[in-house]
């Protein structure tokens, strides 16, 4: 009865978008490095924190490790109109469409467009974060109701009021996947080209369905925040999630991040049961080739430090490594800079500007990986 009860509530917060809208709080950079306080994983800490996720996987609220045991990524080929607008048979879900860039002038941006749905109602908000080294320098949010949207169940197309913000397509004479944003907020815009370079995919997740649309592309086009107006030109990744629903809220939360080295991309993500079980994923694309999906048991996602950040400790620091055939990857990743954001009082997110460092083996081929990517980790309780 408790279960059924606190899976009642959950339900009701995540289907209220105002709530979600009017209670984001965003952590400013000031605060974050006043409050900042690094802790090494200590034996101490660590054995603390088991003895709290046994405690809740007693209770068995919100843990379902039965079901999860099963879990098993096998990632598929894609189409067009997998990015295009899926909807739900559920009373409640979430879908969104997931774009992120790192320039090489400092800047980065990354752009969202979400829907919230409740029995065939709800919002569609358009987020706009720009940063600069890292940190925060501008966020803009804006709902709109659904019946001034327009999203094509066809092919990935979003209208605003008449204005296309999002379209996708497939360039016939290159075979090149191109996506055209152009989102004007109140006091924030981005108008960029996404170029894929690298095959996309998609699975299914104890998180919901997910497509990675351009695990890779060349981006290049116009930012303006605060009337400053700038130029730039970088790396991108664009993914879609969809049937995201009340029980995706079952999970802990994930862990997820990519990485490019000059010929290949690595996309990773560990789907969260509870603070330390969960099954870890990883593909590799070549640019302008296929892609390797990497079994599980051959993956190791090791978080090697923490921080206290909104009173809780999250991971400061990465290794991730994976063995498998002629495969090798060795990869250190230490936090330039975090942005928190909590959903409904309850649900904390937290996204990463990292420096990754290390190499990536395909049979004789070794490239290094050294750059600055954005990550996050998501946590519903």
């Amino acid at each position: 009865m408790r279960k059924i009860t606190i899976l009642f509530i959950l339900f009701i917060l995540l289907s209220s978008s105002t709530l979600v809208l009017s209670k984001e709080i965003i952590l400013n950079n000031q605060e974050y490095h006043n409050e900042q306080k690094i802790i090494s994983n200590s034996e101490n800490i660590m054995n603390f924190l088991i003895k709290i996720d046994r405690f809740l996987g007693r209770l068995n609220i919100f843990t379902q490790k039965d079901f999860f045991d099963n879990f098993f990524f096998s990632p598929e080929d894609i189409e067009l109109n997998d990015d295009a607008f899926h909807g739900s048979d559920s009373l409640h879900f979430t879908e969104w469409w997931y774009f992120d860039s790192v320039f090489d002038n400092g800047y980065s941006v990354q752009i969202g467009i979400r829907i919230v749905g409740l029995i065939n109602q709800g919002l569609i908000h358009v987020r706009l974060d720009i940063y600069k080294d890292g940190k925060l320098i501008s966020h803009e949010i804006e709902p709109y109701i659904l019946w001034d949207v327009f999203t094509s169940k066809e092919i990935p197309l979003v209208e605003l009021n008449g204005r296309k913000i999002m379209e996708g397509y497939i360039d016939n004479s290159t075979g090149k996947w191109i996506y055209n944003l152009n989102i004007q907020l109140n006091k924030a815009s981005a108008k960029l080209i996404f170029t894929g370079c690298t095959k996309g995919w998609k699975g299914v997740t104890p998180g919901g369905k997910w497509a990675v649309i351009l695990p890779r592309a060349n981006v290049k086009g116009i930012i303006t925040y605060n009337n400053n107006t700038v130029n730039v030109e970088g790396i991108g990744y664009h993914d879609h999630n969809w049937d995201v629903t009340l029980f995706t809220g079952i999970n802990f939360g994930w862990h997820w991040g990519k990485m490019n080295s000059e010929s290949y991309t690595i996309t990773w993500a560990k789907i969260l049961t509870t603070r330390f079980w969960g099954q870890p994923l990883l593909v590799i694309n070549e640019k302008d080739g296929d892609y390797i999906n990497i079994e599980s048991e051959n993956i190791n996602l090791q978080i090697t430090e923490y921080t206290i950040n909104q009173g809780m400790l999250v991971p400061n620091e990465f290794i991730i490594e994976a063995n498998e055939r002629n495969v090798s990857i060795h990869i250190d990743m230490e936090v330039i800079d975090i942005h928190h954001v909590r959903w409904v009082g309850i649900i904390n997110y937290w996204r990463y500007h990292m420096q990754c460092s290390g190499y990536i083996t395909i049979g004789d081929v070794i490239e290094p990986i050294d750059q600055i990517e954005i990550t996050e980790f998501i946590r519903f309780r």
